[in-house]
């Protein structure tokens, strides 16, 4: 069975492009560290139940988990990987990464030619002139 074609370019099986797909979402994924912010939600989410069930509160065991001073041994291992991370790139690169700005700062201009101003003289608006002058005497209507 030949594979089927759109003009000369070969059409790619419908999995194919679910799996290219799912690849670049994953790479997009990874490039934007959503690894750790998911350990890290992992995390949380496991403190405010043990805390809550510790403390007998859910407003005493969210303000545990959310006040910085009682770190789960994951939350120690999260926070350790992104150091890591970021000295790695120090290392390798000497520099922070720049961040990708989505506009320019200076919009280019475009060069549009200066043109003469033009008249429509079919086009007058005014109000004063009238095609046909109005009839002496008005007409009467009996």
């Amino acid at each position: 069975m030949d594979t089927p074609t759109v003009g000369s370019v070969p059409r790619l099986p419908f999995f194919m492009k679910r799996i290219a797909r799912l690849f670049i979402v994953a790479a997009l994924m990874v490039s934007i560290g959503l690894p750790w912010a998911a350990l890290q939600s992992v995390a949380w989410i496991g403190m405010a139940v043990t805390y809550t069930v510790e403390k007998g509160s859910v407003v005493e065991g969210l303000s545990d988990t959310f006040d910085g001073a009682h770190p789960c041994a994951l939350c120690h291992a999260v926070s350790d990987g992104q150091e890591k991370e970021k000295k790695q790139e120090q290392d390798q690169g000497g520099s922070p990464k720049k961040k990708l700005e989505m506009l320019p700062l200076n919009p280019p201009s475009l060069w549009r030619p200066k043109l003469p101003p033009q008249e429509y003289s079919w086009l007058d608006f005014r109000c004063d002139r009238r095609a046909a002058t109005p009839l002496l005497p008005p007409p009467r209507w009996a």
